[in-house]
């Protein structure tokens, strides 16, 4: 074809199909310039682009975002100007610009935006948002917006907030509520103090009468200020009303010196309660307080009976790693192992199928501090609670795989291979009988 029956070529007939406009873009659909670029090619290109560019969204919201329609005004003016964006948003955060950048500690002198109509306008937007995520976010407690909330149809609903007001306890409880069909659940809530009398009588009032969703996944990160027994009691409420099954569960507890409480309180909802019933995933993660470890005596452990838990299959406990470099030899490891130990000896599940074991490594700009964490698990110390360790996987009545996972947020330093060689050693007989991963 020579240059002059090129341009005789009609634009359709020079064409790209559709279906290959979005079998191209998908093959960068996570580069960001990339898909600003292709959505202005022309308009067949436009809307696979942004299918991508606005299916994850963060909106940042200051205090004085709405007075300058900025932040979540400036959104709700977008979404009503593009209306074609809204079938494509589906994961919504909402975050509040109140982190002193050098303390890293929220300033409570900023005041925290109040959101409840732009919350409601944001919903009644995003017509087919699925997850909606909450960050330090406060909302107005109106019964008028809450009980109309839209998109009830939410799939998975995160809130990270600190808990400044003996209000703020209740309305996270009522916007919960707010959206009947939730499948999963992620909280991570922090008191900025204790609870008042009559803040315990409100939660305990809503537990006893307010309504639930029925949840299928509930991650939990608490502060020891926290009483989240009002909420596990609405949970476990739901599940007897609606015969719910709530198959995954995940607990986080920072590390404060009453944590101990906490966790009590939540292995007596996930053990002594028809929770226990439908609970196939267990993520435990009992944080890697000194205090916690130091002063709980080891039969305390049986708190956590994963013996009730007769649907359990997979199984995930939480270990912290120190480095002797920065003066932290794991002094904790060797009672950490035994707890572990000590539960899943005396307190067995009976049908778990796989025990994942996070072992979360120190974060170090020095490699051989990285290195040394290895070096640390191996040390003479720590080896009596490695076999008590390794005979109380070898007595599970199941033979579940054990799987290690090493967590380090950087990302660097750690030599998977080494690794696995030395839990190997660590580990006998579990290795030899197959089950180590």
């Amino acid at each position: 074809m020579d240059v002059a029956e090129s341009r005789n070529l009609s634009p359709s007939s020079m064409a790209i199909p559709q279906d290959i406009i979005y079998i191209i873009i998908d093959h960068f659909q996570d580069d960001v310039p990339a898909l600003l670029k292709s959505s202005v090619v022309c308009q067949a290109w436009l809307h696979p682009s942004r299918r991508h560019l606005f299916h994850t969204v963060t909106v940042y919201h200051g205090p004085n975002s709405v007075q300058n329609r900025r932040g979540i005004p400036s959104f709700i003016d977008f979404l009503r100007i593009c209306a074609d964006v809204r079938q494509f948003l589906q994961h919504l955060t909402l975050s509040s610009e109140v982190w002193r950048p050098q303390a890293g500690v929220p300033n409570f002198d900023i005041t925290l935006p109040l959101i409840g109509d732009e919350l409601f306008a944001v919903l009644d937007a995003a017509i087919h948002i699925q997850h909606l995520t909450l960050v330090d976010i406060s909302w107005m407690d109106n019964a008028s917006w809450i009980a109309p909330l839209p998109r009830r149809t939410l799939k998975k609903l995160g809130i990270e907030v600190w808990i400044g007001s003996d209000q703020e306890v209740l309305d996270v409880l009522k916007l919960i509520s707010a959206f009947d069909r939730l499948e999963v659940l992620e909280l991570s809530l922090f008191a900025e103090r204790c609870y008042t009398e009559d803040t315990t009588g409100l939660l305990d009032n809503h537990a006893e009468t307010g309504h639930f969703p029925s949840v299928h996944s509930f991650q939990y990160y608490t502060s020891p200020e926290w009483r989240a027994a009002p909420l596990y009691q609405t949970i476990t409420r739901s599940c007897c009303r609606d015969r719910n099954t709530l198959a995954q569960v995940s607990f986080h507890v920072w590390n404060y010196a009453d944590s101990w409480k906490r966790i009590t309180e939540f292995c007596e909802f996930v053990c002594h309660t028809d929770v226990r019933l439908h609970v196939r995933q267990l993520e435990f993660d009992p944080g890697n307080g000194s205090t916690l470890w130091t002063t709980v005596p080891l039969l305390d452990w049986s708190v956590l009976d994963l013996s009730r838990l007769e649907e359990l299959v997979h199984l995930t406990l939480a270990l912290y790693c120190g480095d002797a470099l920065t003066r932290n030899v794991g002094q904790d490891l060797s009672k950490k192992l035994n707890a572990f130990a000590f539960i899943l000896r005396t307190r067995p599940p009976p049908a778990l199928q796989s025990l994942v074991i996070e072992l979360h490594i120190p974060d170090s700009a020095r490699e051989q501090s990285r290195q040394s964490s290895i070096e640390t698990l191996q040390h003479a110390s720590h080896k009596p609670a490695w076999s008590a360790f390794d005979e109380a996987l070898r007595a599970l009545p199941s033979s579940p795989q054990v799987i290690f996972n090493c967590i380090e947020s950087r990302g660097e330093g750690i030599d998977c291979e080494a690794v696995g060689q030395c839990f190997k050693k660590l580990l006998p007989l579990t290795h030899a009988r197959g089950l180590l991963k």
